[in-house]
């Protein structure tokens, strides 16, 4: 695992619909020729992204005419996937937020502009000047500045309160509205904005304002959702070996940016909903001018899409960029153990969702990018295999960094090391002795959220946590005249003082 973040590497999310119990519906159809041969490609792309299982779902003019699953929600046991199995939908969760505060903009009690410090009394950020002026467009559109280290707040055992105070120690990475710049605090931000103006949680507001509305009655937006009966994927991921391998569920650390269950059946009404102009069956979830909002172009992202649109931008919750002479609306996600992403083609009336559950796979774009040809135009290049090989680039965040050939040796001993730490971000970080010199474990706020050190070069140490998609980087000890470790620096995790 590199010191990059692995969710700055997607950006997309996919599923869709067919029958519900609460009086919303849409009617299923045999594919149309568009997809002759699309099951045997779906069971292709499997094999070749080694995926063990997926859902897939498309809707053509308000109607799903193909949700399907494949393959095994578990390596090993025999149960299928199907269109009503529970998975982690990871980050287009964000564009379920972007939905749910547009219920209250079209209320009146939000605006995208109006700055947050308006809607939270005593917000601020490191910046006063960011936190003064930043408002739910900015946090939706990635570009506030923000850092992404403030994820391992919500693993440290503080409260959704405490979180947001704490966002005021939070590093900017870039100045304010400068460039794009993805960051899960934003969401964090702006759920929390909505949770104000609502009276109630994020997870309520969700679920209350849309996943209810919607008939989505296998989703939710808390984690336990996914636990509710037995059909529901495990994760899996692929070793540096490449061996497939089970591995436990990532629970969003920050909700709002990513907490989401849901299904393929259900996914297919959201999709429905957003090419509607936010009407579904008759019944107005949001205005035609905030569904505008949220997929209009808020902020240039750069290059995006399979074809490396120059002027991809970022909306509310989604991004855009165009494929031959057709917009495309895209959200994406990754959690450990599952992909997801989600592609609009508004002009062509038509949506598809996938979801697999395995980490770090490339396999919902390569099904993207052969829907999008399907539907939109072939490209005349061969995309499966730039997702083949941009394969290759997502195996290499699952290898750790390599040490220095000849690291220098350590002046300041583990036992001069072990000890308690205070930084104003993260709390309370206790470092104890480890298996040997080179090694030492820490305990990070009030949880004791557990990480490993290792001696890297000198006196600098590399911290990085079982969790692969947590901060990682690099921490040196800094100690006074008389051998007294007085505190730490770290470019990724800030300052600490020996508490």
């Amino acid at each position: 695992m590199t010191v990059l973040s692995v969710r700055s590497f997607f950006c997309a999310g996919l599923i869709l619909l067919l029958l519900f119990t609460c009086g919303i519906s849409a009617k299923t159809i045999p594919p149309t020729d568009t997809l002759d041969g699309f099951d045997e490609f779906i069971t292709q792309k499997m094999a070749d992204f080694d995926v063990p299982g997926v859902v897939v779902g498309i809707i053509e003019n308000d109607t799903v005419v193909y949700l399907k699953g494949f393959g095994v929600r578990e390596l090993g046991k025999p149960e299928k996937v199907d269109p009503d199995t529970r998975f982690q939908i990871a980050s287009v969760t964000k564009y379920f937020t972007g939905g749910a505060i547009g219920t209250l903009v079209d209320e009146g009690k939000l605006d995208w502009d109006t700055p947050v410090a308006e809607y939270l009394p005593g917000f601020t950020l490191k910046d006063p000047y960011v936190g003064n002026h930043s408002n739910l467009r900015d946090l939706l559109a990635h570009r506030t500045g923000l850092r992404r280290d403030g994820e391992l707040l919500g693993r440290i055992g503080i409260s959704n309160d405490e979180i947001l105070y704490r966002m005021r120690f939070l590093e900017s990475d870039a100045g304010f509205r400068e460039r794009y710049l993805y960051s899960n605090a934003g969401y964090f931000i702006a759920g929390e904005v909505a949770a104000q103006a609502y009276g109630k949680s994020w997870e309520n507001l969700t679920d209350e304002r849309l996943i209810v509305p919607l008939g989505m009655t296998r989703s939710g937006a808390r984690h336990e959702t996914l636990y509710l009966d037995d059909n529901h994927i495990t994760g899996h991921a692929s070793t540096p070996d490449g061996t497939l391998e089970i591995i436990p569920f990532e629970e969003a650390s920050l909700p709002a940016a990513g907490q989401i269950v849901s299904t393929g059946r259900d996914m297919t009404q959201w999709i429905r909903l957003m090419l509607n102009n936010g009407t579904i069956e008759g019944t107005m979830v949001l205005s035609p001018k905030t569904v505008e909002d949220i997929h209009a172009a808020s902020f240039v992202a750069g290059p995006s899409g399979p074809l490396h649109d120059p002027n991809g931008a970022v909306g509310l919750g989604c991004d855009s960029y165009y494929f031959l002479d057709e917009r495309v609306i895209e959200k994406n996600g990754a959690l450990d153990g599952v992909r997801s992403i989600v592609v609009l083609i508004p002009g062509k009336k038509s949506g598809i969702v996938v979801i697999a559950n395995k980490q770090l796979t490339a396999f919902p774009e390569a099904v993207r990018d052969e829907f999008l040809e399907r539907y939109i135009g072939r490209s005349g290049i061969d995309l499966q295999a730039l997702e083949l090989q941009n394969q290759k680039g997502w195996n290499s965040l699952i290898k750790n960094p390599e040490r220095p050939e000849n690291p220098g040796p350590a002046t300041i001993s583990p036992g001069a090391i072990e000890g308690v730490y205070a930084s104003p971000l993260y709390g309370i970080i206790q470092i104890d002795l480890g298996t040997d010199a080179e090694h030492m474990i820490i305990g990070l706020g009030p949880n004791r959220y557990q990480g490993n050190l290792v001696h890297w070069t000198d006196n600098t140490w590399y911290l990085s946590f079982p969790n692969p998609d947590d901060l990682v980087g690099y921490l040196t000890f800094i100690a006074d005249e008389s051998g007294t470790v007085t505190g730490i620096e770290s470019n990724e995790f800030g300052p600490f003082t020996r508490a």
